[in-house]
């Protein structure tokens, strides 16, 4: 019992004193008083009060800090001791080309982690450490046995839980990976975890690579970003550990959610007209050191885009790739290929006939003091020529007179009559990045002079991109309907088509029908004798027709001497047209500048490929024909034997075939072409020379190669002989000539 008890109980024992007068006072070290005692414990009892206030509110304050200003051990022991439920990428869509090829996919490839604090089996580790520091050396090469050996001792020795030992790790190393000593008895008792992630990767290389576009977290360009909502897929969610270091690291391989894989898209390109479009482009701006360059074939009933290539030079390595989309961003003075449009709208008004004269003099002719030149102005000019001739030989002159006569009182109505041709309007095609046309919609524009009549008649003072000028002529090539030009032709998600794409038109006519006729006869007369192209295509088994281009570049606001831009397009077969293709050759400096000589023979070679290829192109072959007589069996590259055996039957080629199998090699003899079996082995590297560059990849990549191109058209040279094992050299590089 305390003083205060004693001191209550006596006082309750005790008969009550009567009050009495002061007393004395009390000496210091006198017993309390009872009121004094109460006091005392009363002060006492708020002073304890007080400061366990205090420290709820100090406590209080703490947290609020530690939460709003965490110090370094307070995140430390955050990250050490965090569970979370994760969002987990799902695997992004796959592109194709039209024909089933691979453009770009994400390939797995893994992180190797150890946990030096899993349950694995202690003596089990001792006995095996040495075989397993062998067995990553021997299979990556990236570090010795002893400094292997170190990551794991050192690991072991911090307790780190989930140490890197190897990074970049493609899903057939894997594989090997895991019958190495010590992991092959269970990647959970020995500690190691498998991260998977996905790298984005194109096979085909450079091919379409600026259409096919970019993945990455930010900028994305082209089909990867535009189709970046279908191709991405739907987060999954993972319950995950924040360890040491910041790592999040799987509690189990069970998903919260399961991630949706993204939609694959299947685009337009055409792979084997794309490697040809690519090759023809950048022979020529390789040849005539040009700037850049851009090619573009369009399939003319459903405005699809087979082939779209855009090259230009890297000053700093001096070769020529894939960096911007001229096709689409490129809006440039477009030169003589707006001769037909300018053309089209006097004969659509009935201004002007095919057969009417135009005095075209010396080839020189002055607008409101402003002289104007044909190309051979020097040579005495075109004299007195037709409607018709003016368009084939391409004369400024002839051209600028006959839209001044047509339109010099109603310049409105020349105005007019191209923005009903769709030329004044940007296309509205899927991808971004499309540059909008410049053309004068009134004659009450700023820039617009008594000078813009006659240049904007032969393709100045205006800009549109190298797919805008394509577009209107594949109008005209398609009986006057315009379509818009599309690059993705399918969405399938998990093998079912989603989306199909259908000709999507803009307009439904663009002139009258005998308009029409007359503009197809003078583009089949620019590859006639006579014409700016009829050289080139004299000779042509199929028709074409088309119009030449050449222009002064524009820049730094005035026209730069000897700096031209060189263009062709149009379409074949001119009969019957399927395809519609534009190339365009910027500042080229060498070997000639005009269109006919520097665009019009890559657009005849991508024709002359699908000439080769496509049957229905091909007229039947007359039995006396010289080909025939002289037995000239064509070069024929190795590949897929149904693919092949196909084609034989289809052009009644005598074949011995030696032996069958899938894959097949080719050699002629005096009369017949010899077919042998080209085996693949699991494992064994295959022959693929003599191949074309897609069966070449199939046949590496399917057998766990990596593969590096170089070059275009059949393979010459592989860097590992066939029947060598792969395991011992994954990559191989194959050269393409």
């Amino acid at each position: 019992m305390n003083n205060s008890e004693n001191i209550k109980n006596s006082h309750i024992n005790q008969p009550q004193q009567p009050v009495s007068t002061p007393q004395e006072p009390t000496p210091a070290n006198a017993p309390l008083g009872k009121k004094q005692h109460i006091a005392l414990i009363h002060n006492k009892a708020w002073m304890v009060f007080a400061g366990l206030c205090i420290l709820a509110i100090a406590i209080v304050i703490k947290v609020f800090v530690i939460q709003l200003f965490p110090d370094e051990k307070a995140n430390q022991l955050a990250e050490n001791f965090t569970f979370k439920v994760r969002e987990i990428q799902p695997v992004r869509g796959q592109i194709y080309s039209s024909d089933g090829s691979l453009l770009a996919t994400s390939i797995p490839e893994y992180e190797i982690r150890w946990d030096a604090k899993a349950p694995y089996d202690e003596e089990l580790y001792q006995t095996r450490l040495d075989s397993l520091c062998i067995s990553f050396n021997q299979l990556f090469g990236d570090r010795s046995v002893a400094e292997y050996k170190a990551i794991f001792k050192r690991a072991k020795s911090e307790g780190n839980r989930y140490v890197e030992i190897i990074d970049h790790v493609d899903y057939n190393q894997l594989q090997l990976v895991k019958k190495f000593p010590f992991i092959r008895k269970g990647t959970i008792r020995g500690g190691f975890v498998f991260e998977e992630k996905f790298i984005r990767d194109q096979p085909f290389g450079t091919l379409a690579s600026r259409t096919i576009g970019m993945e990455r977290a930010e900028n994305k360009v082209g089909i990867e970003r535009d189709y970046d909502e279908l191709l991405r897929g739907k987060k999954g969610k993972q319950m995950m550990e924040k360890i040491a270091g910041g790592v999040w690291k799987p509690l189990s391989n069970e998903f919260v959610e399961e991630p949706e894989p993204g939609a694959d898209i299947i685009t337009t390109i055409d792979i084997h007209l794309q490697d040809v479009a690519h090759a023809a482009l950048k022979r020529k701006l390789e040849e005539c050191d040009a700037e850049w360059g851009c090619a573009i074939l369009m399939e003319v009933q459903t405005g699809f885009v087979r082939a779209v290539a855009n090259l230009s030079r890297n000053n700093r390595q001096g070769e020529f790739n894939e960096r911007l989309n001229f096709a689409i961003s490129q809006s440039v003075e477009p030169g003589s290929t707006m001769k037909l449009a300018s053309l089209m709208a006097c004969m659509d008004e009935g201004l002007v006939q095919l057969d009417e004269k135009v005095a075209t003099g010396n080839g020189t002719a002055t607008f409101h003091g402003q002289t104007m030149k044909d190309s051979n102005w020097d040579k005495g000019g075109n004299g007195t020529i037709t409607a018709e001739q003016v368009f084939e030989k391409s004369s400024n002159v002839g051209t600028a007179l006959l839209v001044k006569k047509s339109f010099g009182e109603n310049p409105q109505g020349y105005l007019d009559k191209l923005q009903s041709f769709g030329l004044g309007e940007p296309l509205g095609i899927a991808l971004s990045g499309e540059a909008a046309p410049r053309l004068y919609k009134t004659t009450k524009d700023n820039g617009w002079s008594g000078l813009s009549l006659t240049q904007l008649a032969i393709g100045y003072e205006t800009t549109c991109t190298p797919l805008q000028t394509l577009s209107f002529y594949n109008a005209v090539a398609n009986n006057g309907v315009f379509v818009r030009p599309q690059f993705v032709q399918q969405v399938k998600r998990n093998g079912q088509i989603i989306q199909q794409a259908q000709p999507i038109i803009i307009r439904e006519k663009i002139c009258k029908d005998e308009t029409l006729a007359k503009c197809r006869k003078m583009m089949e007369g620019v590859t006639e004798e006579g014409g700016t192209a009829g050289r080139l295509f004299e000779k042509c088994p199929y028709k074409v027709a088309g119009k030449t281009g050449t222009a002064w570049m524009h820049e730094a606001g005035g026209y730069q001497a000897h700096h031209y831009r060189a263009s062709f397009v149009g379409y074949f077969p001119a009969e019957n047209p399927k395809y519609s293709c534009i190339v365009v050759v910027n500042d080229p400096r060498s070997g000639g500048y005009y269109g006919g000589v520097i665009a019009a023979p890559v657009f005849m070679e991508l024709a002359d490929k699908i000439y080769s290829t496509e049957l229905e192109f091909r007229a039947p072959i007359k039995a006396d024909s010289t080909m025939l007589a002289k037995h000239q069996w064509p070069s024929v590259k190795g590949g897929a034997s149904s693919e092949l055996s196909a084609l034989f039957s289809s052009l009644n080629m005598p074949v011995y075939q030696r032996s069958t199998g899938t894959w097949i090699s080719t050699s002629t003899a005096n009369d017949s072409l010899i077919v042998m079996q080209q085996p693949l082995q699991t494992g064994i590297v295959p022959n693929v020379v003599g191949m074309g560059l897609q069966d070449a990849l199939y046949m590496l990549e399917s057998n766990g190669m990596k593969v590096r191109v170089m070059g275009f058209g059949t393979v010459k040279r592989q860097s590992i002989p066939a029947g060598s094992s792969i395991q011992s050299n994954p990559n191989i590089i194959i050269e393409l000539l």
